[in-house]
């Protein structure tokens, strides 16, 4: 990269990416993740219609990519424009804090900025992160910071992680942490985690991470929330902003503490995205911060001892994404298998997006199209529709 302009390496970006026909990302073998990130938008931005999916794709990939370019050209850090109108950056020389940020942006460049300022931090991150990229992350930051030793970077599968940060802010160093980005192994099922929260979130809801809360909690450290953005000339910009952890902390015990501070901090990357989804690489991996349980229902119960008329609807983790009548595919949410389908099967599948009551043992007409009632049986049977209970 050294022989090539950053300019340059935007454009071979850009070229590489929107230059990209959908029928040519299967052949690259990247059509699973594409439907995969295509349901989640769906889950989450049900009003983005699917003819909208693949550019907005491509948009959420570009900035991707550019973000991990981003961080070989120190140079950008003297353009960068921070908003940090409590000069926390300033008094972080003197008081620790714990630096909340999220994988929006050009978001590496935070550590960038941080070191470039000599700040005392820590950066806490997932072990398979420090396998891959750890090496990569010490090199750029010895540029940067030619005299220091190297940047701390702590496990988060650390089962002593929250005794050792304590240690840390006690001596004056900050934490850094991505919290939109660390999924971790987890044993149990979401909902059974006691140390996950379930939050509303855009139009769904996820589960969250409650550690960092617990960590300021603890600590009595400040909280200051980081988010990059980049506009659309694609300048870096970077807001910090604190969390009023010192009245939380006075008036709520700690469990509440604790909920209310990981709301907040989940609610400002909600308020990112609204304002720019496509600069968030989360939409790769927020399946894993959501439960898939599916609704109980007496399916053969409707099935063959059916009144006189029934009420389906689309099971609720079935997702349909038609790109052109040739590219039409079905994903189902609660184990992510794809399956290419007809314009048929779409049809009759996207009748149901909303409840229909028919008559049993008759056929259904659907533009000019009979459906036989042992063929909705069937949808029924593997579970593509279900029964409404009336």
């Amino acid at each position: 990269m050294k022989n090539i302009t950053y300019s340059q390496n935007i454009r071979s970006l850009k070229e590489n990416i929107y230059d990209t026909q959908f029928d040519e990302i299967k052949n690259l073998g990247l059509l699973g993740s594409y439907l995969k990130v295509s349901a989640n938008l769906l889950t989450y931005l049900p009003k983005l219609t699917n003819k909208e999916h693949y550019k907005f794709i491509q948009d959420i990939q570009f900035h991707r990519r550019l973000s991990s370019i981003d961080q070989y050209y120190p140079f950008l850090l003297n353009d960068l424009k921070i908003h940090d109108k409590l000069n926390i950056i300033e008094s972080s020389y003197n008081t620790s804090h714990i630096f909340v940020t999220y994988h929006t942006g050009s978001y590496r460049m935070f550590i960038q900025y941080l070191s470039k300022m000599n700040i005392s931090f820590c950066l806490v991150t997932e072990e398979r992160f420090i396998e891959k990229q750890g090496a990569t992350i010490q090199k750029l930051y010895k540029q940067i910071r030619k005299e220091s030793d190297k940047l701390e970077i702590l496990s988060a599968e650390n089962p002593r992680l929250i005794f050792e940060l304590i240690n840390r802010l006690r001596k004056g160093v900050s934490v850094v942490f991505y919290i939109d980005g660390n999924t971790g192994a987890l044993e149990k099922k979401l909902e059974q985690n006691k140390n996950l929260l379930k939050i509303d979130f855009l139009s769904h809801h996820i589960y969250a991470r409650q550690g960092i809360a617990f960590l300021a909690y603890l600590s009595k450290s400040p909280i200051a929330i980081v988010l990059a953005e980049r506009s659309e000339n694609l300048d870096n910009i970077i807001y910090i902003n604190p969390v009023k952890t010192i009245e939380l902390i006075k008036k709520l015990n700690r469990k509440d503490y604790i909920n209310s501070v990981t709301k907040i901090l989940y609610h400002e990357l909600e308020l990112f995205l609204r304002k720019n989804p496509t600069q968030w690489e989360g939409w790769f991996y927020i399946h894993k911060f959501f439960e898939n349980k599916a609704l109980l229902n007496k399916r053969k119960e409707f099935i063959y001892n059916y009144p006189k008329s029934i009420t389906l609807e689309i099971d609720q983790f079935i997702h349909l994404i038609k790109y052109d009548d040739k590219h039409i595919f079905l994903v189902k949410k609660k184990d992510y298998q794809i399956m290419k389908i007809t314009n048929l099967m779409f049809e009759i599948l996207n009748f149901f997006k909303s409840p229909k009551k028919i008559k049993p043992n008759k056929s259904l007409v659907l533009k000019q199209q009979k459906f036989s009632w042992t063929f909705i049986k069937e949808l029924i049977e593997i579970e593509l529709i279900n029964p409404i209970k009336q």
